[in-house]
Protein backbone atom coordinates (compact mmCIF):
# COMPACT_ATOMS: atom_id res chain seq x y z
CA UNK A 1 0.00 0.00 0.00
CA UNK A 2 1.16 3.19 -1.10
CA UNK A 3 1.18 6.26 1.93
CA UNK A 4 -1.75 7.79 0.55
CA UNK A 5 -3.39 4.66 0.54
CA UNK A 6 -2.44 3.83 4.57
CA UNK A 7 -3.65 7.07 5.29
CA UNK A 8 -7.45 6.83 3.81
CA UNK A 9 -7.66 3.26 5.36
CA UNK A 10 -6.51 4.48 9.14
CA UNK A 11 -9.13 7.55 8.84
CA UNK A 12 -11.79 5.16 7.39
CA UNK A 13 -11.33 2.46 10.15
CA UNK A 14 -10.46 5.22 12.97
CA UNK A 15 -14.03 7.19 11.92
CA UNK A 16 -15.65 3.59 11.63
CA UNK A 17 -14.69 2.48 15.30
CA UNK A 18 -15.94 5.29 17.33
CA UNK A 19 -18.70 5.89 15.14
CA UNK A 20 -19.39 1.71 15.38
CA UNK A 21 -18.96 1.84 19.39
CA UNK A 22 -21.29 4.91 19.55
CA UNK A 23 -24.24 3.61 18.04
CA UNK A 24 -23.71 -0.06 19.53
CA UNK A 25 -24.06 2.11 22.96
CA UNK A 26 -27.49 3.68 21.68
CA UNK A 27 -29.00 0.54 20.36
CA UNK A 28 -28.23 -1.28 23.43
CA UNK A 29 -28.90 0.79 26.26
CA UNK A 30 -31.24 2.68 24.80
CA UNK A 31 -33.06 0.33 22.68
CA UNK A 32 -32.60 -3.04 23.99
CA UNK A 33 -32.14 -2.36 27.75
CA UNK A 34 -34.83 0.02 28.01
CA UNK A 35 -37.71 -1.94 26.19
CA UNK A 36 -35.89 -4.80 28.50
CA UNK A 37 -36.73 -3.37 31.68
CA UNK A 38 -39.86 -1.51 30.81
CA UNK A 39 -40.96 -5.57 30.14
CA UNK A 40 -39.72 -6.59 33.45
CA UNK A 41 -37.03 -8.03 32.90
CA UNK A 42 -34.75 -6.42 35.84
CA UNK A 43 -31.55 -5.40 35.91
CA UNK A 44 -29.93 -8.49 36.73
CA UNK A 45 -32.35 -10.01 33.37
CA UNK A 46 -30.65 -6.90 31.25
CA UNK A 47 -26.73 -7.91 32.28
CA UNK A 48 -27.13 -11.06 31.54
CA UNK A 49 -29.10 -10.13 27.94
CA UNK A 50 -26.48 -7.76 26.77
CA UNK A 51 -24.08 -10.56 24.98
CA UNK A 52 -26.84 -12.00 23.62
CA UNK A 53 -27.69 -9.05 21.82
CA UNK A 54 -24.54 -7.91 21.50
CA UNK A 55 -24.09 -9.70 18.24
CA UNK A 56 -27.76 -8.70 16.72
CA UNK A 57 -26.45 -5.07 17.29
CA UNK A 58 -23.64 -5.43 15.66
CA UNK A 59 -24.66 -6.88 12.43
CA UNK A 60 -27.41 -4.45 12.41
CA UNK A 61 -25.09 -1.06 12.94
CA UNK A 62 -22.30 -2.36 10.68
CA UNK A 63 -24.08 -1.47 7.34
CA UNK A 64 -24.96 2.19 8.09
CA UNK A 65 -21.59 3.20 10.20
CA UNK A 66 -19.36 1.83 7.24
CA UNK A 67 -21.52 4.00 5.04
CA UNK A 68 -21.15 6.73 7.69
CA UNK A 69 -17.42 6.36 7.83
CA UNK A 70 -17.07 6.66 3.39
CA UNK A 71 -18.86 9.29 3.16
CA UNK A 72 -17.05 11.28 6.21
CA UNK A 73 -13.65 10.32 4.77
CA UNK A 74 -14.36 10.74 1.18
CA UNK A 75 -16.37 13.29 1.24
CA UNK A 76 -13.52 15.81 3.77
CA UNK A 77 -10.86 14.45 0.97
CA UNK A 78 -12.93 15.89 -2.02
CA UNK A 79 -14.10 19.15 -0.26
CA UNK A 80 -10.38 19.50 0.05
CA UNK A 81 -9.84 18.92 -3.25
CA UNK A 82 -7.30 16.36 -2.32
CA UNK A 83 -8.36 13.98 -5.06
CA UNK A 84 -7.84 16.93 -7.67
CA UNK A 85 -3.90 17.26 -6.37
CA UNK A 86 -3.28 13.31 -6.86
CA UNK A 87 -5.03 13.46 -10.21
CA UNK A 88 -2.38 16.54 -10.77
CA UNK A 89 0.16 14.65 -10.06
CA UNK A 90 -0.53 11.48 -12.31
CA UNK A 91 -2.40 9.46 -9.54
CA UNK A 92 -5.87 7.59 -10.37
CA UNK A 93 -8.75 8.04 -8.51
CA UNK A 94 -9.33 3.87 -8.59
CA UNK A 95 -5.94 3.44 -6.06
CA UNK A 96 -7.56 6.07 -3.46
CA UNK A 97 -10.79 4.00 -3.45
CA UNK A 98 -9.31 0.62 -3.12
CA UNK A 99 -8.54 0.61 0.74
CA UNK A 100 -12.05 1.53 1.59
CA UNK A 101 -13.04 -1.49 -0.72
CA UNK A 102 -10.81 -4.00 0.99
CA UNK A 103 -12.15 -2.26 4.48
CA UNK A 104 -15.75 -3.04 3.28
CA UNK A 105 -15.44 -6.80 1.99
CA UNK A 106 -13.52 -7.42 5.04
CA UNK A 107 -16.09 -6.05 7.49
CA UNK A 108 -19.12 -7.89 4.90
CA UNK A 109 -16.99 -10.87 5.62
CA UNK A 110 -16.98 -9.96 9.00
CA UNK A 111 -20.93 -9.31 9.19
CA UNK A 112 -21.59 -12.39 8.12
CA UNK A 113 -20.27 -14.50 10.83
CA UNK A 114 -22.02 -12.05 13.19
CA UNK A 115 -25.18 -12.60 11.58
CA UNK A 116 -24.86 -16.39 11.94
CA UNK A 117 -23.82 -15.88 15.89
CA UNK A 118 -26.75 -13.58 16.18
CA UNK A 119 -29.88 -15.98 14.71
CA UNK A 120 -27.73 -19.06 16.73
CA UNK A 121 -26.33 -18.34 19.83
CA UNK A 122 -27.45 -14.95 20.50
CA UNK A 123 -31.53 -16.37 19.76
CA UNK A 124 -31.26 -19.40 22.32
CA UNK A 125 -29.22 -17.49 24.77
CA UNK A 126 -32.12 -14.25 24.53
CA UNK A 127 -34.86 -17.10 24.80
CA UNK A 128 -32.96 -18.69 27.70
CA UNK A 129 -32.48 -15.78 29.80
CA UNK A 130 -35.88 -14.40 28.84
CA UNK A 131 -37.45 -17.82 30.35
CA UNK A 132 -35.43 -18.30 33.15
CA UNK A 133 -37.06 -14.42 33.91
CA UNK A 134 -40.51 -15.06 33.22
CA UNK A 135 -42.02 -15.08 36.90
CA UNK A 136 -40.56 -11.33 37.03
CA UNK A 137 -41.95 -10.22 33.54
CA UNK A 138 -45.46 -11.86 34.12
CA UNK A 139 -45.76 -10.04 37.45
CA UNK A 140 -44.60 -6.83 35.65
CA UNK A 141 -46.79 -6.68 32.96
CA UNK A 142 -50.50 -8.16 35.29
CA UNK A 143 -49.35 -5.07 37.63
CA UNK A 144 -49.75 -2.98 34.50
CA UNK A 145 -52.01 -4.51 32.36
CA UNK A 146 -53.83 -7.20 34.17
CA UNK A 147 -52.81 -9.44 31.22
CA UNK A 148 -50.20 -11.47 30.53
CA UNK A 149 -49.39 -14.02 27.77
CA UNK A 150 -46.34 -16.64 26.68
CA UNK A 151 -46.54 -19.41 24.09
CA UNK A 152 -49.61 -21.07 25.87
CA UNK A 153 -50.28 -19.66 28.77
CA UNK A 154 -52.88 -16.87 28.52
CA UNK A 155 -53.31 -15.08 32.58
CA UNK A 156 -55.63 -12.10 33.52
CA UNK A 157 -56.08 -11.13 37.04
CA UNK A 158 -58.50 -8.55 38.50
CA UNK A 159 -55.16 -6.89 40.67
CA UNK A 160 -51.84 -8.09 41.74
CA UNK A 161 -50.72 -7.89 45.74
CA UNK A 162 -47.14 -8.34 46.43
CA UNK A 163 -46.75 -12.17 45.19
CA UNK A 164 -50.71 -12.70 45.03
CA UNK A 165 -52.40 -12.69 41.67
CA UNK A 166 -55.78 -11.52 42.67
CA UNK A 167 -59.00 -13.71 41.10
CA UNK A 168 -56.76 -15.52 38.32
CA UNK A 169 -58.23 -16.52 35.13
CA UNK A 170 -55.81 -19.16 33.32
CA UNK A 171 -56.19 -20.24 30.15
CA UNK A 172 -53.49 -22.97 28.64
CA UNK A 173 -53.76 -24.25 24.66
CA UNK A 174 -53.20 -27.50 24.21
CA UNK A 175 -51.82 -29.13 21.03
CA UNK A 176 -53.47 -32.11 20.89
CA UNK A 177 -56.11 -31.61 23.50
CA UNK A 178 -58.69 -29.03 24.63
CA UNK A 179 -57.46 -25.96 26.52
CA UNK A 180 -57.93 -25.77 30.26
CA UNK A 181 -59.36 -23.35 31.91
CA UNK A 182 -58.36 -22.24 35.22
CA UNK A 183 -60.04 -19.84 37.76
CA UNK A 184 -59.14 -18.91 41.18
CA UNK A 185 -59.66 -16.73 43.91
CA UNK A 186 -55.66 -15.74 44.39
CA UNK A 187 -52.46 -17.48 42.62
CA UNK A 188 -48.93 -17.45 42.73
CA UNK A 189 -46.59 -17.87 40.48
CA UNK A 190 -42.83 -19.28 40.65
CA UNK A 191 -40.41 -20.32 38.17
CA UNK A 192 -38.37 -23.61 38.34
CA UNK A 193 -35.14 -23.47 36.65
CA UNK A 194 -34.17 -27.48 37.16
CA UNK A 195 -37.86 -27.97 35.10
CA UNK A 196 -37.89 -24.89 33.00
CA UNK A 197 -41.14 -24.64 34.24
CA UNK A 198 -43.79 -21.53 35.61
CA UNK A 199 -45.57 -23.52 38.77
CA UNK A 200 -48.55 -22.00 39.08
CA UNK A 201 -50.31 -21.92 42.95
CA UNK A 202 -54.19 -21.18 42.40
CA UNK A 203 -56.59 -20.86 45.68
CA UNK A 204 -60.19 -22.17 46.20
CA UNK A 205 -61.09 -22.05 42.47
CA UNK A 206 -62.08 -24.35 39.40
CA UNK A 207 -60.71 -26.11 36.52
CA UNK A 208 -62.42 -26.54 32.65
CA UNK A 209 -60.94 -28.94 30.47
CA UNK A 210 -63.18 -27.84 27.52
CA UNK A 211 -66.34 -29.36 27.46
CA UNK A 212 -65.82 -33.03 28.78
CA UNK A 213 -64.71 -32.29 32.43
CA UNK A 214 -64.70 -29.40 35.13
CA UNK A 215 -63.97 -29.60 38.94
CA UNK A 216 -63.59 -27.40 41.99
CA UNK A 217 -61.23 -27.50 44.57
CA UNK A 218 -61.72 -25.27 47.53
CA UNK A 219 -57.25 -25.70 48.69
CA UNK A 220 -54.33 -24.81 46.71
CA UNK A 221 -53.98 -26.50 43.10
CA UNK A 222 -50.50 -26.44 41.93
CA UNK A 223 -50.50 -26.26 38.32
CA UNK A 224 -46.79 -26.34 35.83
CA UNK A 225 -46.70 -24.97 32.29
CA UNK A 226 -43.27 -25.81 31.04
CA UNK A 227 -41.79 -22.90 29.47
CA UNK A 228 -38.16 -24.79 28.11
CA UNK A 229 -36.86 -24.68 24.96
CA UNK A 230 -36.92 -27.64 22.95
CA UNK A 231 -33.73 -29.83 23.30
CA UNK A 232 -33.84 -32.38 20.93
CA UNK A 233 -32.50 -30.64 17.63
CA UNK A 234 -33.82 -32.28 14.22
CA UNK A 235 -32.31 -31.13 10.82
CA UNK A 236 -36.35 -31.50 9.85
CA UNK A 237 -38.10 -29.43 12.19
CA UNK A 238 -35.88 -26.79 13.34
CA UNK A 239 -36.59 -23.34 12.26
CA UNK A 240 -34.47 -22.12 9.45
CA UNK A 241 -33.48 -19.33 10.77
CA UNK A 242 -31.93 -20.48 13.65
CA UNK A 243 -29.67 -23.09 12.71
CA UNK A 244 -25.64 -23.17 12.25
CA UNK A 245 -25.09 -22.11 8.37
CA UNK A 246 -22.69 -25.49 9.42
CA UNK A 247 -26.46 -27.50 9.20
CA UNK A 248 -28.24 -26.01 5.92
CA UNK A 249 -26.96 -27.91 3.37
CA UNK A 250 -27.35 -31.38 4.87
CA UNK A 251 -30.97 -29.76 6.30
CA UNK A 252 -31.60 -29.51 2.84
CA UNK A 253 -30.40 -32.94 1.28
CA UNK A 254 -32.82 -34.25 4.50
CA UNK A 255 -35.80 -31.81 3.25
CA UNK A 256 -35.51 -32.92 -0.02
CA UNK A 257 -35.40 -36.37 0.40
CA UNK A 258 -38.56 -35.65 3.08
CA UNK A 259 -40.29 -33.77 -0.13
CA UNK A 260 -39.52 -36.85 -2.06
CA UNK A 261 -40.98 -39.39 0.20
CA UNK A 262 -44.54 -37.56 1.03
CA UNK A 263 -44.87 -36.86 -3.08
CA UNK A 264 -44.35 -40.57 -3.51
CA UNK A 265 -46.91 -41.58 -0.93
CA UNK A 266 -49.28 -38.81 -2.06
CA UNK A 267 -48.96 -40.50 -5.71
CA UNK A 268 -49.37 -43.71 -4.27
CA UNK A 269 -52.12 -43.30 -2.66
CA UNK A 270 -53.87 -41.20 -5.74
CA UNK A 271 -53.12 -43.96 -7.96
CA UNK A 272 -54.74 -46.42 -5.72
CA UNK A 273 -57.90 -44.69 -5.74
CA UNK A 274 -58.28 -44.63 -9.12
CA UNK A 275 -57.40 -48.69 -9.29
CA UNK A 276 -60.05 -49.22 -7.07
CA UNK A 277 -62.52 -46.99 -8.79
CA UNK A 278 -62.75 -45.34 -5.12
CA UNK A 279 -62.17 -41.67 -6.48
CA UNK A 280 -63.68 -39.87 -3.16
CA UNK A 281 -60.84 -40.65 -1.34
CA UNK A 282 -59.03 -38.63 -3.57
CA UNK A 283 -60.08 -35.33 -1.83
CA UNK A 284 -60.83 -36.69 1.13
CA UNK A 285 -59.47 -35.08 4.51
CA UNK A 286 -56.73 -37.48 4.87
CA UNK A 287 -55.57 -36.84 0.87
CA UNK A 288 -56.19 -33.01 1.66
CA UNK A 289 -53.59 -33.11 4.88
CA UNK A 290 -51.42 -35.45 2.92
CA UNK A 291 -51.00 -32.51 0.31
CA UNK A 292 -50.74 -30.16 2.67
CA UNK A 293 -47.82 -31.81 4.57
CA UNK A 294 -46.59 -31.81 1.04
CA UNK A 295 -46.74 -28.36 0.17
CA UNK A 296 -45.17 -27.43 4.08
CA UNK A 297 -42.21 -29.59 3.46
CA UNK A 298 -41.56 -28.08 0.03
CA UNK A 299 -41.82 -24.60 1.80
CA UNK A 300 -39.27 -25.61 4.41
CA UNK A 301 -37.00 -26.77 1.34
CA UNK A 302 -37.38 -23.22 0.08
CA UNK A 303 -36.24 -21.46 3.09
CA UNK A 304 -33.28 -23.71 3.84
CA UNK A 305 -32.08 -22.58 0.14
CA UNK A 306 -32.61 -18.97 0.90
CA UNK A 307 -31.49 -19.05 4.53
CA UNK A 308 -27.69 -19.43 3.45
CA UNK A 309 -27.87 -17.09 1.06
CA UNK A 310 -29.58 -14.48 2.75
CA UNK A 311 -27.28 -14.43 5.64
CA UNK A 312 -24.27 -13.72 3.09
CA UNK A 313 -26.01 -11.05 0.99
CA UNK A 314 -26.81 -9.49 4.42
CA UNK A 315 -23.64 -9.28 5.62
CA UNK A 316 -22.10 -8.29 1.64
CA UNK A 317 -24.80 -4.88 2.50
CA UNK A 318 -21.53 -3.45 3.88
CA UNK A 319 -19.67 -3.63 0.53
CA UNK A 320 -22.92 -2.63 -1.44
CA UNK A 321 -23.67 0.74 0.52
CA UNK A 322 -19.93 1.60 0.40
CA UNK A 323 -20.17 1.24 -3.35
CA UNK A 324 -22.32 3.34 -3.93
CA UNK A 325 -21.45 5.95 -0.97
CA UNK A 326 -17.79 6.13 -2.19
CA UNK A 327 -18.71 8.17 -5.43
CA UNK A 328 -21.30 9.56 -4.39
CA UNK A 329 -19.43 11.46 -1.44
CA UNK A 330 -16.54 12.32 -4.03
CA UNK A 331 -19.25 13.96 -6.38
CA UNK A 332 -20.78 15.88 -3.81
CA UNK A 333 -17.73 17.72 -2.89
CA UNK A 334 -19.69 18.69 0.35
CA UNK A 335 -17.56 19.60 3.48
CA UNK A 336 -20.64 19.06 5.78
CA UNK A 337 -19.97 15.20 6.72
CA UNK A 338 -23.97 15.07 7.72
CA UNK A 339 -25.58 16.39 4.21
CA UNK A 340 -23.43 14.07 2.58
CA UNK A 341 -24.39 11.15 4.74
CA UNK A 342 -27.73 11.81 4.35
CA UNK A 343 -28.14 12.68 0.28
CA UNK A 344 -26.16 9.74 0.29
CA UNK A 345 -27.87 7.24 3.05
CA UNK A 346 -31.55 7.75 2.80
CA UNK A 347 -31.87 6.91 -0.82
CA UNK A 348 -29.55 4.11 -0.27
CA UNK A 349 -31.91 2.62 2.44
CA UNK A 350 -34.76 3.46 0.93
CA UNK A 351 -33.78 1.43 -2.01
CA UNK A 352 -31.65 -1.62 -0.97
CA UNK A 353 -33.81 -2.76 1.89
CA UNK A 354 -37.01 -2.87 -0.38
CA UNK A 355 -36.03 -4.65 -3.19
CA UNK A 356 -34.16 -6.87 -0.39
CA UNK A 357 -37.09 -7.82 1.42
CA UNK A 358 -39.51 -8.19 -1.59
CA UNK A 359 -36.23 -10.79 -3.14
CA UNK A 360 -36.29 -12.39 0.04
CA UNK A 361 -39.94 -13.16 0.02
CA UNK A 362 -39.67 -14.59 -3.26
CA UNK A 363 -36.86 -16.84 -2.69
CA UNK A 364 -38.89 -17.97 0.56
CA UNK A 365 -41.89 -18.72 -1.52
CA UNK A 366 -40.12 -21.20 -4.36
CA UNK A 367 -40.93 -18.11 -7.08
CA UNK A 368 -37.58 -17.36 -7.70
CA UNK A 369 -34.39 -19.14 -7.29
CA UNK A 370 -32.43 -18.86 -3.76
CA UNK A 371 -29.39 -16.44 -5.56
CA UNK A 372 -32.27 -13.96 -5.84
CA UNK A 373 -31.62 -12.63 -2.43
CA UNK A 374 -28.52 -11.30 -4.19
CA UNK A 375 -30.30 -9.06 -6.41
CA UNK A 376 -30.38 -5.83 -4.65
CA UNK A 377 -26.39 -6.60 -3.97
CA UNK A 378 -25.47 -6.86 -7.11
CA UNK A 379 -27.66 -3.75 -8.25
CA UNK A 380 -25.84 -1.56 -5.77
CA UNK A 381 -22.09 -2.93 -6.37
CA UNK A 382 -23.13 -2.62 -10.26
CA UNK A 383 -24.27 0.58 -10.19
CA UNK A 384 -21.67 1.53 -7.25
CA UNK A 385 -18.75 0.03 -10.12
CA UNK A 386 -20.33 2.26 -12.77
CA UNK A 387 -20.03 5.67 -10.89
CA UNK A 388 -16.24 4.72 -10.37
CA UNK A 389 -15.55 4.45 -13.79
CA UNK A 390 -16.72 7.65 -14.73
CA UNK A 391 -14.77 9.00 -12.04
CA UNK A 392 -11.73 7.90 -13.07
CA UNK A 393 -12.05 8.37 -16.58
CA UNK A 394 -14.16 11.39 -16.78
CA UNK A 395 -13.59 13.16 -13.59
CA UNK A 396 -15.46 16.51 -14.91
Amino acid sequence: MTTIQRQIARDVVVVFIVSLIVITMLVMFIGVAREAINQGLGLPGVIRLIPFALPNALSLAVPGTALFSVCLVYGRMSADNEFVALQSVGISLLSSMLPAIAITSFLSIATVGLINLAFTWGFHGIQRVVISSVENIAYGVLERDRNFQHGDLTMSVWGVEGRDLIEPQIKIARANGEPVVIRGRSAQMAYRDDEQALELRITNGSAKIGASASFHFPDTFIQSIPLGIQSKYDLLTAHPSHMPMRDLSAASLRQSEDVYRREKQLAVHTGFSLLTSRCDQIADPAAVTREAEVQSSRKRLHRLGAEMHRRWASGFTCLAMSMIGIPLAIRLKASDTMTTFGIVFLPTILTYYPIFALTLEMAKDGRIAAQGVWIANVIFIGAGIVMMRQLVYRPN
